[in-house]
């Protein structure tokens, strides 16, 4: 058999063993699912010899350094030097940047080197740090190689109706972009909107994986998709790499242990706990993940796992040779189907409640981001003060995932913590400043995972019709506020404790409002 042909993993497999062919069939089918989500190269940007060198200089003087690669360098670029302490905007994208001088002059360039430290530019494609290279010889080549056609993808899709940044009042959720590495996802804040550059994009799916909502998706693997190829490890051992670190093992000729079974995903970042636990629960067992350090949605489940079972299921490895000696846990099978067309945090709230059942194992804490990881996972609870709210449901309003809702029925607002996200914009919306957001983590007990009761009122019935129409404490609320100022206007003071079609009414009415002044007068 042509190995080319054989699906991705099949080289960490061990031909000598007896089910060999029966895992290479379950990853011929991974590879079916992720070949039908193959993008093709969507859109190309000409990439010309015009080179941008940025440096500090002193009193204007160019470094020796700098001026030797620039020498080198004009053999086959158009050079144009540019000091740090003269530049007044840096813009674009690869292909095609520009840089505006304080002396308003612009310089536009293709690509950019770096003799400085500056963080935030090295986040565009076609920017590099010379300290990145062994020599100036190599930087060159790296540089030369970019000239032409550059072709690229637009791997991150987007649903700005599910965003809890997009066109809201304030910033609470920006987690995309504080992720990524590049400028493939920013927020333009005087929009409150995403601002996308596919160009930038490393396709490393960082911000897919932080993002509560399934606003994001990554298209070359989404996430119904990711749930095909996970039902196709029911019952096995899962040995979870990336593509990068794939090709690594296998041009090292490693082989698992025959109990394993790998799964190669274009990046490991796209995977928020719903995911993992999916694997897990699909599998029966602990899973496996090589990696030098576990992303926050799996540190997050392990904190889940110890306060369940007393023990981590999700394992990180950096030697294939130790995988024989781990005793990895087995866990009860649970097949449950996620519901893709809601965000994730709904269907992770129905596995842990057939994981916790009626049982209570305490809180499983959040997972914060640290210096070394951006990436985090918050979990928690809304309080309110009931004699403040009014039951305005400017929360309910302000909520995109039903995580707050009211009832009609009795006049209740309640909350469902399993579905928040914490972003804090209810707490944000409420006027009344009845609300506080606590972000410890998960309680994993059954009435977590059930709407509870936040604040309740009595209903206001209109004096005219006596229909329904508010809550008491609301309309209790405007007549404080502006009571006194109608206190001798008694058509207008009527019209607070009316329903929308009575207040018209009352409005237009003359003759009921002289006959409540003269009954007025008697009393």
């Amino acid at each position: 058999m042509n190995t080319t042909s054989l699906p991705t993993g099949n080289l960490l497999l061990n031909k000598q063993n007896k089910d060999y062919h029966h895992k290479l069939a379950k990853l011929e089918r991974v590879q079916e699912i992720i070949d039908d989500f193959t993008l093709e190269n969507s859109k190309e940007v000409e990439i010309n010899a015009k080179l941008a060198v940025i440096y500090a200089g002193e009193q204007g003087a160019i470094p020796k350094i700098v001026q030797d690669f620039v020498d080198l360098a004009q053999e086959f670029f158009e050079v144009a030097l540019v000091d740090l302490e003269l530049l007044e905007n840096f813009s674009g994208s690869f292909g095609g940047f520009n840089a505006k001088l304080n002396n308003e002059e612009i310089i536009e360039f293709a690509q950019a080197v770096l003799f400085v430290c500056e963080e935030e530019l090295l986040r565009f494609r076609g920017v590099y740090n010379v300290a990145d290279f062994k020599n100036p010889e190599s930087l060159l080549e790296k540089l030369k190689k970019n000239i032409g056609i550059y072709s690229y993808k637009e791997i991150i899709g987007y649903q700005e109706n599910l965003c809890q940044y997009h066109h809201r009042r304030e910033r609470h959720c920006t987690r995309c972009a504080n992720v990524c590495p590049t400028f493939g996802v920013d927020n333009n804040d005087d929009l409150m909107e995403l601002v996308f550059s596919p160009i930038d994009c490393i396709a490393c799916g960082a911000c897919v994986g932080v993002c509560p909502t399934n606003c994001l998706e990554y298209e070359e693997l989404p996430k119904e998709s990711l749930g095909e190829i996970i039902e196709q490890y029911k019952g096995q051992r899962i040995f979870l790499c990336n593509t990068q670190d794939y090709r690594i093992l296998a041009s090292q000729n490693k082989n698992l242990p025959s109990d394993f079974l790998p799964l190669v995903l274009p990046s490991l970042l796209i995977l928020n706990e719903n995911d993992l636990l999916s694997m897990v629960q699909m599998s029966g067992n602990a899973l496996v993940v090589y990696t030098q350090n576990l992303s926050a949605p799996m540190e997050f489940l392990n904190h889940i796992t110890q306060q369940i079972h007393q023990q981590n299921f999700i394992f990180a490895v950096q030697q294939v040779e130790f995988l024989s000696q781990l005793e990895l846990p087995r866990i009860e099978s649970y097949f449950y189907q996620n519901r893709y067309n809601k965000p994730y945090r709904e269907s992770f709230a129905q596995r842990l409640q057939y994981m916790v059942k009626d049982k209570d194992y305490g809180l499983a804490k959040s997972v914060p981001a640290t210096q070394s990881r951006k990436d985090s996972v918050f979990y928690g609870e809304i309080k309110v003060n009931t004699q403040k709210c009014t039951l305005c449901l400017s929360c309910v309003g302000a909520c995109n995932v039903n995580a707050i809702f009211a009832r009609s029925d009795d006049f209740s607002l309640r909350f469902n913590a399993s579905f928040c996200t914490t972003c804090g914009y209810c707490v944000a919306s409420c006027p009344e400043d009845a609300m506080e957001l606590h972000k410890e983590g998960i309680m994993l007990n059954p009435d977590f995972f059930r709407s509870q009761e936040l604040a309740k009122d009595e209903p206001f019935l209109c004096v005219e019709c006596g229909k329904v129409f508010s809550t008491k404490k609301s309309i209790e609320k405007v007549l404080l506020m502006i009571g006194d100022s109608f206190a001798k206007d008694i058509k207008k003071f009527r019209t607070i404790q009316c329903c929308p079609d009575c207040k018209v009414k009352v409005m237009l009415d003359t003759t009921n409002v002289i006959a409540q002044e003269r009954e007025a007068d008697v009393r």
